[in-house]
């Protein structure tokens, strides 16, 4: 993007938002309207959603914040069971999937690192628990009350390493009174789901609940080298949840709870072409290699691109985790309008992932080589809050933070080094923090917010080589985060509002497939992130409507990314900082009824990006080893547009009982995947699209649904790498055409 480009969308955005906020202001009501007028408009609102972005709960109609959330109703009947899903229905939510580590990108900005000791730009928080390793960001999305996608800076309130946004996920608490579900599901590449959850009270004042996930399936992709073997893209996934809540008398309330998951699934393979010409052996262009007409090191010609076809002389690969997590949550009021919070969590997980390195059966450059990676962690987080307020008055929040990971990862190429590991990396990260936020009206219809949070962290990397001398490094980090903000609410459907806010991602380690080389660990500087943002949220259909409507700049200084290259014949993986990211963009949402009959969700997002780096900050990629300096390209996995959209018509109730159909759809823009922007590991824009149909029995207790994923089959690339000095262009796929059936039955 150059500077010209970005000032260009800065501009349109700029129109578009004041465009809509114009229109919103000149069909509200009179400024003057009462409090107890507005309260009678907003009785009609039977939907209002509801948001924690401020750690506590307040209707996002009203919230300072750009976000989209999903009820645990509504996860279920778009088929939502991963955050890969959750991207699809979400604006300026995209990622990056091979399988090691799934990357996401909340407006452009996200993970351009793939070592399992690295921490996304992107969090994730489960009850208020964060899940520091991004291998955890793929946990199953069960028995689930809400989901929330907040865009921007999120390093006041919720932390280090949310210098993007955050994705919150609030499961379904212990109830007082007996009740359940049980849903099954059987669909396509014969795939197997239960899924169900039951309260169960006890006692006068306790209370429990169990919930648990079993989804397994026998992947879509076919080795061609094993016609009849294992496929590939399989998953297998069982995981659990038990809660017991507390009263502790009538001011106090503690919550445990113990979560397992035992993933045993199969790992994706990428598709194949060749990047070698098959005569002379010398490098090809980008045209012949995607028409086809090259070859791997070893002369092989990998054919047309099929996301159900691979190659690879390995017989199936793990992608596998044991994953659990034991949690204290507890609330006291300690005085009137005053509330002592104290979250306390430890999780302990370890994994393995495989890949085949030449992604092919008869080997490459690299032989028939495979890498291998495993990551054995523990965390223990423990916040306190103390927040305070009342409904129109001030409301704050002050807290401490305390982080321990400890994190011992391995990675080797077993064709090179027997059973010998190549690389043990042991990160100990340590991390202390304060904050303060508060938000308060200066008027009637005006509110500011303030709020800030020191971070104190200290990380240190301990390498262990099998035939190199050890080493090691320590990084300490000391950092503010800060965000302002101001509101104002002219009607009551009207709320319009600005801020900024700052965030901070800590300094990274590269600890994969270093074949010796100490100096390509060598920790990064932090990456801190500054973002502007103005927007207008409006209440329409008399509340049961919401348009929203957010423009955004972000500046990210010292962005961090991995480059692989070959270098004797050896495939070194190196970590750097590579300059400054510009962000500009918009989202455009409209949520909920149109009739009693019709949901809508639709989604519009305009992102733009800009790498500022200096003439040595170059990216090596492609056969030839081609070397282009990063300045001036867009960071990768960002299309310029993407359009999201959900329909739901609700047939009104009969003898029989109640139909339903839904269909959703996404239309993705153009993509790079690598930083020199190269058109070769690129994906054209494209569109998948999705239809479901419910029945309900007229007591509302049973359930069916039928459905169809990706209907048009279309094939599309979630991720394309041609390595630099590789003979082969790696293509990793999305999901083919999947069908479908689930039975539910509540109780």
């Amino acid at each position: 993007m150059s500077s010209a480009r970005g000032l260009d969308m800065m501009l349109r955005t700029g129109l578009l938002i004041s465009a809509s906020i114009l229109i919103s202001a000149a069909a509200s009501p009179a400024f003057g309207q009462t409090a107890g007028e507005a309260d009678a408009a907003n009785q009609g609102n039977a939907g209002e959603i509801i948001v924690t972005a401020q750690r506590r709960e307040t209707a996002l109609s009203r919230t300072a914040v750009s976000a989209t959330t999903f009820s645990g109703d509504q996860l279920q009947s778009a088929g939502i069971a991963t955050l890969d899903d959750l991207a699809t229905q979400t604006p300026n939510f995209n990622y990056v999937d091979t399988g090691l580590i799934p990357r996401y990108r909340i407006r452009g900005d996200g993970l351009q690192v793939f070592n399992d000791t690295s921490e996304s730009p992107v969090g994730f928080a489960v009850d208020d628990i964060v899940y520091g390793a991004g291998a955890l960001q793929r946990v199953p999305l069960y028995d689930v009350q809400r989901v929330e996608v907040l865009r921007g800076p999120q390093g006041t309130l919720f932390g280090r390493n949310t210098t993007a946004g955050l994705v919150q996920v609030t499961t379904n608490k212990p109830g007082e009174s007996f009740e359940g579900y049980l849903q099954g599901q059987l669909g396509s590449f014969w795939q197997r789901q239960v899924e169900g959850a039951a309260n169960i009270p006890f006692a006068e004042g306790v209370r429990g609940r169990v919930a648990f996930y079993y989804d397994k399936d026998d992947g879509f992709q076919r080795n061609a080298a094993f016609p009849d073997g294992q496929r590939w893209s399989a998953r297998d996934v069982l995981s659990g949840r038990a809660q017991l809540g507390f009263d502790m008398g009538p001011d106090a309330s503690l919550l445990l709870k113990a979560s397992v998951t035992r993933d045993r699934s199969v790992a994706p393979s990428s598709g194949s072409q060749g990047a070698l010409d098959p005569v002379t052996g010398a490098p090809c262009d980008t045209a012949r290699i995607l028409a086809n007409q090259c070859v791997n090191g070893t002369g092989f010609n990998f054919g047309e691109p099929n996301p159900k076809r691979i190659f690879s002389d390995f017989d199936g690969m793990p992608n596998h985790l044991d994953f659990a997590e034991y949690s204290a949550r507890l609330n006291w009021n300690i005085a009137p309008s005053v509330e002592l919070v104290s979250i306390t969590g430890y999780l302990d997980y370890d994994r393995i992932f495989q890949e085949d390195a030449d992604g092919s059966a008869v080997g490459g450059f690299l032989g028939n080589a495979s890498a291998i990676y495993t990551l054995d962690a523990k965390q223990f987080s423990q916040e306190l809050q103390l927040r305070g307020g009342r409904e129109g008055g001030l409301n704050w929040v002050a807290g401490a933070f305390y982080y321990n990971d400890r994190r011992t990862a391995t990675s080797t190429v077993p064709e090179f080094f027997g059973t010998a590991i190549d690389t043990t990396g042991r990160v100990k990260t340590e991390s202390g923090a304060v904050f303060v936020n508060a938000d308060f009206p200066i008027s009637d219809t005006v509110g500011v917010e303030l709020g800030g949070r020191f971070t104190k962290e200290t990380k240190k990397l301990d390498l262990v080589f099998p035939a190199a001398p050890n080493a090691s490094y320590k990084v300490s980090v000391d950092e503010f985060t800060w965000r302002a903000g101001v509101n104002w609410t002219p009607s009551d459907v009207l709320f319009l509002y600005a801020n900024a806010a700052t965030g901070y991602k800590s300094p990274d380690f590269n600890t994969t497939l270093l074949f010796g080389d100490a100096s390509a660990a060598a920790p990064t500087d932090p990456e801190t992130s500054l973002a502007l943002e103005a927007g207008a949220k409006w209440r329409l259909n008399d509340g049961r409507l919401l348009f929203s409507v957010a423009g955004f700049r972000n500046h990210v200084k010292n962005k961090q990314a991995t480059v692989a290259e070959l270098v004797g014949g050896l495939p070194v993986s190196r970590l750097f900082n590579f300059g400054e990211l510009e962000v500009f963009g918009a989202e455009f949402e409209l949520t909920g009824k149109v009739t009693d009959q019709l949901t809508v969700q639709l989604g519009l997002s305009l992102l733009d990006t800009e790498i500022n780096a200096p003439p040595t900050a170059v990216y090596r990629s492609g056969p030839a080893g081609d070397v282009t300096p990063v300045d001036g390209k867009e960071l990768t996995a960002t299309p310029h547009y993407k359009v999201n959209g959900l329909l739901r018509y609700d047939f009104e109730p009969s003898p029989v009982g109640q139909f339903a159909v839904q269909g959703d759809f996404t239309y993705t823009g153009h993509q790079f995947f690598q930083l020199d922007n190269n058109d070769r590991d690129a994906q054209n824009a494209y569109g998948t699209a999705n239809l479901r149909v419910f029945w309900r029995d007229p007591s509302d207790r049973y359930s069916v649904q039928a459905f169809v994923e990706n209907v048009t089959n279309t094939a599309f690339a979630s991720y394309v790498v041609t390595p630099g000095g590789f003979d082969t262009r790696y293509i990793w796929w999305g999901k083919p055409r999947t069908w479908g059936v689930r039975l539910g039955v509540d109780f």
